[in-house]
């Protein structure tokens, strides 16, 4: 059970990201969007590579490559960041903290997410229960047996005598 090989489409992705990580190398800042040239190359690139990759997939793998790509820089901007927090010289080296910002709404926005599915699952949970014990108090209703047994089962006898005793000690 399991993977022996990989698909042909998971070929073609492969390829095609090992093919746009060599643009992502070659260029630092490059841009969100492959022009067409770029596109161009890169499928004739894995056309000699004897991968056929249509232009649909390779933009598919540019958009997840990118994001990945554009987080793994954020993320090292906030180091540096961070360290220079330390030596304090952020004024001094005039260092950009705008990736802490974008992680910190990041992570607002996570917590929020969390609260709100935390009290929709709260509110759920709270509506079930609420079913079932109406649904329970409405089978109760309509079983005589039940109701004697819950009037003169073992613990009201007890509450009852417990009473009594209390009602012993507060005269004495």
């Amino acid at each position: 059970t399991g993977w022996r090989s990989r698909s042909p489409l998971e070929v073609q992705c492969v390829a095609a990201k090992n093919e746009l990580q060599k643009l992502l190398l070659a260029d630092d800042q490059h841009g969100k969007h492959l022009e067409n040239d770029e596109l161009t190359t890169v499928r004739r690139n894995l056309q000699t590579q004897g991968v056929d990759v249509p232009y649909e997939s390779i933009c598919k793998v540019w958009e997840k490559l990118y994001k990945l790509t554009f987080l793994n820089r954020a993320l090292t901007s906030a180091q540096q960041c961070r360290k220079a927090f330390y030596h304090r010289n952020i004024a001094c080296n005039a260092v950009e903290c705008n990736d802490v910002v974008l992680f910190w709404r990041a992570n607002k926005m996570l917590e929020m997410t969390s609260n709100a599915l935390r009290l929709q699952i709260m509110n759920t949970e709270a509506q079930r229960l609420e079913k079932e014990v109406k649904q329970y108090l409405e089978d109760l209703s309509h079983d005589e047996e039940k109701k004697r047994n819950l009037i003169t089962g073992k613990r009201v006898e007890l509450a009852e005598e417990l009473r009594r005793v209390r009602g012993i000690q507060g005269r004495g």
